[in-house]
């Protein structure tokens, strides 16, 4: 569907893009993917947030943190109360969106939506892998409200814990109680084109390169990988040159 004015699609949504960064990854890295977050880019709301001042989005957010798996949180929960349309897409520091990704929009207010189609790409030789499913917060989309309330909670009881949850996870609706955050479900969909998720020495998480190196064998089912060209980029090696 297409935009009628400044970020109002013919479903009626507006929507918002939430860009986050710690400012510590590869400046090459986090350079190329806000020129391809623009590239994406019609007039969708732009709100960043980072541990530096970035001259990026509409708004800039300068969080003094320390970079870490509860600054995150609190900076995407600061985002969130920021931002304006009633969809918000997750916008990553280290990720290549294709412009197919922003083209989804939810079909529910209290679920969480995960574009499953993605490659990690290893930064230092462009080596890509995938499996079937691959929940990841910077492939998230869904409605702001429901974003809003399941982060404050998130910030709110790490903060009462004295941090960051590893057994809660990072992505919304995929670790549910007692442990995890609340009961709302998340469900999948796959762009028509894939996103790039580039890896590279300072990502937050463990990459994974075999099957052998997941402890739950039934995330690296459908374990594909390539060095060829990858629909709508091109090869890998040659996606960041």
């Amino acid at each position: 569907s297409g935009l009628l004015a400044s970020g109002v699609t013919a479903s009626g949504m507006t929507v918002s893009w939430l860009y986050y960064t710690c400012c510590s990854h590869p400046a090459e890295i986090e350079e190329a993917c806000r020129r391809q977050i623009l590239r994406c880019r019609t007039d969708e709301e732009l709100v960043t947030v980072s541990l530096q001042p970035i001259p990026f989005g509409d708004v800039n957010i300068v969080l003094p943190l320390t970079r870490g798996a509860m600054a995150l949180q609190q900076q995407i929960y600061t985002g969130l109360q920021r931002v304006t349309g009633d969809v918000v897409f997750f916008v990553e520091n280290d990720v290549l969106y294709h412009p197919s990704h922003f083209a989804f929009r939810p079909a529910r207010a209290d679920v969480f939506y995960y574009n499953l189609n993605l490659w990690r790409v290893r930064y230092a030789d462009g080596h890509a892998v995938r499996t079937r499913i691959c929940r990841q917060v910077s492939g998230l989309c869904a409605d702001r409200e429901l974003l809003l309330a399941h982060y404050k909670r998130r910030v709110e009881r790490f903060t009462a814990e004295g941090g960051f949850d590893r057994r809660v996870g990072y992505e919304p609706g995929c670790n549910h109680k007692p442990r995890g955050i609340d009961d709302t479900q998340a469900e999948d969909w796959r762009s028509a084109l894939p996103n790039l998720d580039i890896r590279h020495r300072k990502t937050m998480t463990a990459s994974k390169w075999s099957p052998a190196d997941f402890r739950n064998k039934q995330w690296a089912e459908g374990w594909e990988e390539t060095d060829a060209a990858i629909p709508g980029w091109g090869r890998p090696a040659d996606v960041m040159a």
